[in-house]
């Protein structure tokens, strides 16, 4: 059977196609938008919980470089042929115990030459003396005339310079020639040695060889500036604060160390600031240049509240939040503000009263500021949540 539409049957047909999807759609959204309003006028299944305390010693963790104490380039004081050295290189020298021995002839003839000039300027202030002394007495008979005096006076007080200046030159003679024994400057392990024996060296040749101390070192770190002002509250300027370290694998050392520098300003760039440890290192297992993880713990407990970390939205550049409930069972948004954490919990500087009851489970379904809640147990919230993962 063949069916003839006319052109009014067919335009009203297209307008029926074209429109009863855009209706359909209209009163679809509409009835979503009216069930989610719905949904949303329906209390929220939440746990709720108060702030806790901890009474804890507070702890800042940073790593830590060691330092030799002292740290010493032996240099060459004077120029010559370096002719040998007296030790075997790491090992453990003492201050005083000779290194290296520079050749000394050119400066033992130095000496003598030296000791020569003296002794001939003081047979020439002796016999000086003596002329000057006959002249004065010849004066007082007018036997020599008052030039004769002056003149015997004037070479007495060139003879006497004369021995004055030789004596300094022996005198420097003298350190230059102990400058050829090279001697530790300090208590310590000596290093690798720069230049060897045979070679000519001379003031600007550069160092021979470091001495470096081992008992005690220290050990260099950083506190990020929350952390550095958590360990001044909890201590009167680090007095008694104990420092200690551990090696890599994980190894406590067994000496406790004692802040000994504090910088005067934190970095603009860290934001952290600059200090020291004193460490006794009568084994030397603490060797300069090695790291170490640092950990300082303050003399006192300092009691802190916290919040679990999961109850928290957020993050450490827009700032966090709680959501806390109220006696009209409506929620509402505290901002925090944290400076740490511990055990999966933030402690919490500003922002709370030990009073606020928090969201702690059921946080995913708060959405904005007055909403309602029905508060449950945390039984009986595990097991409705384990009813849906089903």
């Amino acid at each position: 059977m063949e069916v003839h539409l006319t052109r009014k049957k067919v335009a009203i047909l297209i307008l029926l196609i074209i429109t009863i999807p855009i209706l359909y759609n209209k009163t679809s959204g509409l009835v979503t938008g009216l069930i989610m309003q719905q949904m949303m006028r329906m209390p929220k299944e939440v746990v709720v919980g108060y702030p806790t305390y901890y009474d804890e010693y507070i702890k800042a963790e940073s790593t830590g470089r060691v330092e030799a104490k002292y740290s010493i380039d032996v240099m060459a004081r004077v120029s010559g042929f370096l002719n040998k050295k007296y030790f075997k290189e790491g090992d453990y020298v003492k201050k005083g115990q000779l290194l290296f021995q520079i050749d000394p002839q050119e400066y033992q003839l130095e000496v003598r030459n030296s000791q020569a000039n003296v002794n001939q300027y003081r047979a020439l202030l002796l016999n000086s003396q003596k002329e000057l002394d006959r002249a004065n007495s010849l004066i007082k008979e007018d036997l020599v005339s008052h030039s004769r005096v002056d003149q015997s006076l004037a070479t007495r007080n060139q003879n006497q310079a004369l021995l004055d200046s030789a004596r300094q030159k022996l005198q420097l003679a003298k350190v230059n020639l102990g400058y050829t024994s090279i001697k530790s400057p300090i208590d310590g392990r000596i290093g690798k040695v720069n230049i060897t024996e045979g070679n000519y060296v001379t003031l600007t040749s550069g160092p021979l060889v470091n001495v470096s101390s081992i008992d005690p070192v220290y050990v260099a770190f950083s506190l990020r500036s929350a952390d550095f002002i958590k360990m001044l509250k909890a201590s009167d300027k680090f007095k008694g604060v104990k420092v200690k370290v551990r090696f890599d694998g994980g190894k406590y050392y067994d000496k406790i160390g004692v802040v000994d520098f504090v910088d005067n300003q934190i970095d603009k760039n860290s934001g952290a600031i600059q200090m020291r440890a004193t460490f006794e290192n009568p084994r030397g297992w603490l060797v300069p240049g090695d790291y170490l993880k640092v950990t300082l713990e303050a003399p006192q407990k300092v009691k802190f509240m916290t919040v679990p970390q999961a109850a928290t939205k957020g993050d450490a550049m827009s700032g966090y939040y709680v959501w806390t409930v109220n006696k009209d069972l409506k929620v509402e948004r505290k901002d925090i503000k944290v400076s740490d954490s511990i055990d999966n919990h933030w402690i919490v500087e500003e922002g709370l009263k030990p009073e606020d009851r928090l969201v702690i489970a059921g946080v995913q379904n708060i959405m904005q500021d007055g909403q309602k809640v029905k508060i449950l147990t945390k039984k009986e919230y595990d097991k409705k949540q384990g009813k849906k993962d089903k």
